[in-house]
C-alpha cells in the first residue's frame, strides 16, 4: 500500500471514530462509553501524526543525502563560485520511486540468436510425380533415339505365280541435351557456428527446393532454351471425335473417360498400340468440387476414396489433386511416355567466390543435370484442357 492510502485510511479510521462519539453523545451513551471513544479517538489521533512524522523524516534524510551527494560532487564548482562571488547552482532533490519491472533496462539489445530453433520446412514433396515417368540413367553427354513408322505398301492374298507385294519402312534418328537445374546459397562462417542446424537446414532447402523445382518441370516446362518442355506443354488440346455431342448430362468422370478414350483411340499410324493413360491432374479445388463432394440420389459420396487418400483410383488411372495446376484445367496422359534420363546426380558442393575467403562466407551450390523429352509420336499420349471445353463438347444437346 502506498504512503497515501495509508494517511487516508487512518484520517478515515479518526473521523469514523469522531462521528461515533457524537452519535454516542446525542443517544444519551453511559460515561463508560464516551469515555472509551475519547480514548479511541486519541490513539487515532496520534497514530496519523506519528505516521505524518515519521514519512517527513523519510523525506528529510532522503533529501538530507541526496544534498550531502551534490555537495560532494560539485565541491569544485561551489569553491569556484564562492571566488568569483557571483553565480549560482541549483539543487532539486528527487522523489523516490517505486521498483518496478520498468526500473530495470537491458544495457544493448538482446541477441537474436538466442531465439533460433530451426526445425526444417513443410514443403510438399511432388516426387511421387516424377516417378511416373520412365526414369533411367546415363552416362553419355548426348541422347539419341529413333522413331520407326510403316512407309509404303501391306499384306495381300496372291494367286499362284502372281506378284507378291513389296511393304516397307523409315526411321527418324533424334536428339536431344540434357538440362542443368541449379541453385546456390550464400552462408557466413559466424552464422552456421552461431545458429544451430543452420547448415543442415541450408542443405535441406537446396535439396528439397530442387526436387520441386524437377517435378514441376516435368510438367509446365515450357521448352524454351535450356529448359526441357512438360507434359501439360507437350499435351495436345481433346478431340471428341464420335464422342461429340452424344453424353447425356456428362459429369467429372465422363469428362476424365473421355480423355482416356480420345488417347486410346488415337494412333500415329495404322494398328499402333494404344495409348493407356494411367494420371490425371486437376487443381485441389475443382479436385474437391467434382470428386469428394460428388453425391448420389441418396446423399452418399459417390468416391469416398477421394476424401480418405486425397486421389481417386480407377484401374491403373490415377486421379489426385496438384496445387501447381490451374483451376479449371484437366491434364491426362500416359506418364509412361515421359522420360527423365538422369546424367550428372543432384550434388551439393561448397567453395568460395570472388572475395569470400576473406570475409568468412562460403557458396553452397546445388545442381543436377538430366534429359527430360518425350518422343514425337508419343505426344498424342497427353491431353491438356480446360474441363468446360472438354464437357461441352461431348454433352448431347437437349
Amino acid at each position: 500500500m502506498e504512503n497515501n492510502e495509508i494517511t487516508k485510511a487512518l484520517d478515515e479510521k479518526f473521523k469514523g471514530l469522531q462521528k461515533q462519539l457524537q452519535d454516542a453523545q446525542e443517544n444519551s451513551a453511559t460515561k463508560e462509553e464516551i469515555t472509551e471513544l475519547h480514548d479511541a479517538i486519541e490513539k487515532s489521533g496520534n497514530a496519523v501524526e506519528e505516521f505524518i512524522a515519521s514519512q517527513q523524516k523519510q523525506t528529510v534524510d532522503s533529501v538530507a543525502k541526496q544534498l550531502n551527494t551534490f555537495l560532494t560532487e560539485n565541491k569544485e564548482t561551489i569553491a569556484n563560485l564562492n571566488k568569483s562571488g557571483s553565480g549560482s547552482i541549483e539543487f532539486i532533490p528527487k522523489a523516490v520511486a517505486d521498483i518496478t519491472t520498468a526500473s530495470g533496462t537491458d544495457a544493448i539489445q538482446f541477441p537474436a540468436l538466442a531465439h533460433n530453433n530451426l526445425t526444417g520446412f513443410n514443403f510438399r514433396d511432388d516426387s511421387s510425380l516424377i516417378g511416373l515417368a520412365t526414369v533411367s540413367s546415363t552416362s553419355s553427354p548426348v541422347l539419341s533415339y529413333s522413331e520407326l513408322e510403316p512407309k509404303d505398301g501391306d499384306y495381300t492374298f496372291v494367286a499362284e505365280g502372281a506378284v507378291k507385294p513389296q511393304i516397307d519402312f523409315k526411321w527418324v534418328n533424334r536428339f536431344t541435351q540434357p538440362v542443368k537445374a541449379a541453385a546456390y546459397e550464400i552462408l557466413t562462417e559466424e552464422a552456421v557456428t552461431d545458429v544451430a542446424r543452420l547448415e543442415s537446414i541450408a542443405r535441406e532447402y537446396l535439396s528439397v527446393r530442387h526436387g520441386l523445382f524437377k517435378a514441376n518441370k516435368l510438367y509446365f516446362g515450357t521448352g524454351a532454351t535450356g529448359e526441357p518442355k512438360g507434359a501439360t506443354v507437350v499435351g495436345r488440346a481433346f478431340v471428341a471425335g464420335g464422342m461429340a455431342l452424344k453424353v447425356v448430362k456428362p459429369n467429372f468422370m465422363d469428362v476424365v473417360n473421355a480423355a482416356v478414350t480420345d488417347i486410346y483411340v488415337t494412333h500415329n499410324y495404322t494398328d499402333e498400340a494404344s495409348y493407356m493413360a494411367n494420371l490425371v491432374l486437376v487443381n485441389p479445388v475443382d479436385f474437391f468440387l467434382e470428386l469428394v463432394s460428388a453425391k448420389d440420389e441418396n446423399g452418399l459420396p459417390l468416391y469416398p476414396q477421394a476424401g480418405l487418400f486425397n486421389q481417386v483410383s480407377i484401374g491403373g488411372l490415377t486421379i489426385r489433386p496438384w496445387a501447381k495446376v490451374p483451376a479449371g484445367k484437366i491434364f491426362v496422359g500416359d506418364m509412361k511416355m515421359m522420360n527423365v534420363v538422369n546424367y550428372v546426380p543432384f550434388s551439393i558442393r561448397i567453395g568460395w567466390i570472388n572475395d569470400q575467403f576473406i570475409t568468412n562466407m562460403f557458396t553452397m551450390l546445388g545442381e543436377s543435370r538430366y534429359f527430360q523429352y518425350v518422343k514425337k509420336l508419343d505426344e498424342q499420349a497427353f491431353i491438356y484442357d480446360d474441363i468446360a471445353t472438354i464437357k461441352t463438347a461431348i454433352t448431347k444437346a437437349p
